[in-house]
């Protein structure tokens, strides 16, 4: 075999193993519940058990809709043609503290606040952002 012919396939896995190395970096902040038709986390499909990631940024189409738990147990569901970025989850749960802030650039959301007793909640919108405390 010639290297100009297995060049551009090592290539492709590279990229490949190099995704998958960069989501599984990533600390995993919780999973998608449940997703109805579709939505997406950046580039990737999720499904019900998908983990979500800091920095996502999740969206949906038309008709979708995404039910994310995270691991204080607060919930974010994301209404249809929405997009809303997790930008920040810290959390300890032997204190029961840490911080959770979400943007919501599109659409329509729900947010459940979760087992936290220490902590601040912050929810951005194009409109203003809206700040909880425990």
């Amino acid at each position: 075999m010639n290297i100009r012919t297995i060049a551009p396939g090592l290539l492709l896995v590279g990229l490949f193993t190099l995704q998958s190395a960069t989501s599984r970096g990533q600390e995993a902040i919780g999973s998608a519940t449940s997703v109805k038709p579709q939505a997406e986390a950046n580039t990737r499909m999720l499904s019900g058990g998908s983990t979500v990631y800091s920095k996502e940024l999740i969206r949906t189409g038309d008709a979708g809709v995404a039910d994310l738990r995270f691991h204080d147990n607060s919930n974010l569901s994301v209404g249809p043609k929405s997009s809303v970025r997790l930008d920040k989850f810290v959390y300890d749960p032997n204190k029961s503290a840490g911080s959770v802030a979400v943007e919501a650039t599109r659409g329509s959301f729900r947010f459940v606040t979760g087992s936290q007793s220490k902590g601040s909640y912050q929810v951005k919108t194009p409109y203003g952002t809206l700040g909880i405390r425990g």
